[in-house]
């Protein structure tokens, strides 16, 4: 990664040394400095408002923000989401709270409300897309011959994912991984058309995937990469987020997996640059 990339700590503060800074970054953001009546907006002393120098309106940036009725200072915040921002294996509550030094109950909120604010976006997966299901979480035992499998299984949290080769990823927690399932997450995140999907041999892909140029490689048979028909990008996700989980949060329900599962995946279409990733970010919490 090159210099111009990174993005330390040291530039956080140089960008952002005081809660004023941050909080005219919010309005340039969301609002225009000229007023319709030809004034011009000033901060009002004092507050955490802009005032028309002209007919006097007033706007408070903050509203409608995640930042919104915050006691927590601003510096705070961005410091927390420069944390988020950099943290591509996730962050704890408790390791918000002793960076911050704020409450467990304040780091846990600050992390929720970024988390709800990555929603994946609703663009459509072309080209080679990768596909494949995840299962996480979940206790017991199978038992010697798997007899005890069914209710283990039932336990976890299952997870569908696509990923373009060079591009987007989309993940989402679902019920279960059955053929209705999968043919549902393909209509409304994969575009057929010119679009080669690259599966496992898994027969619940045969009548899902009915209309796309689906090829497959046979792990049953040991057979993981056939030229360059493989599901190893996706897998690798996989991977990243079970370690991650494991190492990091321990353990995530499933009422939450998804906010979760969003914070992840939108770490990787944004793996490149830090700079760009900060900012990304920012953009779309004031965005939501």
């Amino acid at each position: 990664m090159a210099q111009a990339d990174k993005y330390s700590i040291r530039d956080l503060k140089k960008d952002f040394p005081n809660d004023d800074i941050c909080l005219e970054y919010i309005f340039s953001n969301l609002h225009a400095k000229t007023c319709s009546c030809g004034g011009r907006y000033n901060r009002v002393k004092g507050r955490l408002k802009f005032q028309c120098s002209k007919c006097r309106f007033q706007i408070a940036p903050l509203v409608g923000t995640i930042f919104e009725k915050t006691s927590t200072p601003l510096t705070l915040w961005f410091h927390a989401l420069f944390i988020f921002s950099n943290a591509k294996s996730g962050v704890s509550s408790k390791e918000m709270e002793r960076q911050l030094g704020v409450t467990y109950k304040c780091a846990w909120r600050i992390l929720k409300l970024i988390r709800e604010s990555l929603k994946q976006d609703g663009l459509p997966l072309k080209g080679d897309v990768e596909m494949d299901e995840g299962f996480f979480g979940g206790k017991g035992d199978a038992g010697k011959n798997n007899e005890m499998l069914s209710v283990v299984m039932n336990k976890k949290t299952k997870v569908i994912g696509a990923v373009e080769r060079k591009g987007r990823m989309r993940a989402k927690a679902v019920k279960d991984v059955s053929a209705k399932t999968i043919a549902t997450f393909l209509d409304h995140n994969i575009y057929p058309i010119d679009t080669r999907l690259l599966t496992d041999k898994s027969n619940r892909y045969n009548l899902a995937s009915w209309g796309y140029n689906r090829q497959s490689v046979n792990h049953g048979n040991k057979e993981y990469v056939r030229g360059d028909v493989h599901v190893n990008n996706v897998e690798s996700f996989w991977s990243h987020l079970k370690r991650s989980i494991k190492g990091t949060h321990k353990a995530i329900s499933k009422k939450h997996f998804q906010s979760y599962l969003d914070a992840f995946v939108w770490h990787r279409n944004n793996r490149y640059n830090d700079r760009e990733r900060f900012g990304t970010l920012l953009g779309a919490l004031l965005q939501s």
